[in-house]
């Protein structure tokens, strides 16, 4: 008597479990019947909310702050898709501080396709944390930036910020090994730099290039 003196209270638990597998099995079907072979199809990935195409979009659209945070979000979801507008916004974008974000952007998903640009900015732009965006990103691609060891040795010598050679000397020293031909000018900012924040860089880049 004591297993059926609540038989009510088992039918209902038997009708919420029909509900609930009836809606996975709907839920299933719905994404299986957008696919031409019947697969579900993948669901795209969100990022403080909103997909890739989103900020991609919020990058074409939105004001400056908006902007800067699409690039950001789009950097940390490494989204290959953004690469090109991404490159575009790096170079032509009329605030600063969006560009900046759009390069370091480049360097976290990391975009090899963006080196030439990220060395050209980092040789040729007038803003100083533009120019500091490009060797960090540099640095974040550690050995995929090799080709462009030569014009980070020649920012860490002869940029005349303070900030962008730093960004130089920790963009080596990140990158490796494969920066061992910068040792030379390393050391001589070790010993000779201005600024005691680009000579304990410089210092920390030449003990990562060589240590084992």
């Amino acid at each position: 008597m004591k297993r059926n003196s609540r038989p009510g209270l088992i039918r209902g638990r038997d009708k919420v479990l029909v509900v609930f597998l009836s809606s996975i099995l709907s839920l299933l079907i719905g994404l299986a019947a957008g696919a031409p072979d019947g697969r579900a199809q993948d669901v795209e990935a969100c990022y403080r909310n909103r997909t890739a195409s989103q900020w991609i979009e919020a990058l074409r659209t939105s004001d400056a702050r908006g902007r800067a945070e699409a690039a950001y979000c789009l950097g940390q979801m490494k989204a290959e898709a953004a690469v090109p507008l991404l490159q575009s916004v790096a170079q032509k974008d009329s605030d600063h501080f969006v560009r900046a974000e759009a390069v370091y952007a480049l360097g976290n998903i990391p975009a090899r396709s963006a080196l030439p640009l990220l060395g050209q900015l980092i040789k040729q732009d007038t803003n100083t944390g533009v120019r500091g965006a490009a060797a960090t990103a540099l640095g974040n691609m550690g050995g995929d930036s090799g080709p462009m060891i030569p014009v980070l040795i020649a920012a860490l010598q002869g940029d005349k910020s303070e900030y962008v050679r730093g960004c130089a000397a920790l963009a080596l020293g990140r990158i490796g090994a494969e920066a061992r031909d910068a040792l030379p000018a390393l050391r001589e900012s070790v010993s000779k730099d201005r600024s005691p924040v680009v000579r304990r860089r410089a210092d920390e880049a030449v003990q990562r290039i060589e240590s084992p």
